[in-house]
């Protein structure tokens, strides 16, 4: 099932669209500036297991450059 674009899964039961709504908007406003890709709703007796993710970004590695030879070329 999609609700706004994200995809929501559940388990051991279901939610109405005004729940679904709630949580979502709850974790867009904690999670400011990240983008919600995927919720889960796993139904217990009295409480409810919520797991989501984020959309990822690239990442770009940066390797360090050693600077070993510069430092014995000014101690000599």
């Amino acid at each position: 099932m999609f609700y706004d674009g994200i995809k929501v899964y559940m388990q051991n039961g279901k939610l109405d669209d005004v729940e679904i709504a709630y949580y979502i908007n709850k974790i867009r406003k904690t999670h400011k500036g990240k983008i919600l890709k995927r919720i889960s709703f796993i139904l217990g007796e009295g409480y409810i297991d919520l797991r989501y993710m984020f959309q990822s970004y690239p990442f770009e590695r940066i390797w360090r450059i050693s600077t070993e030879d510069r430092l014995i070329e000014s101690v000599v």
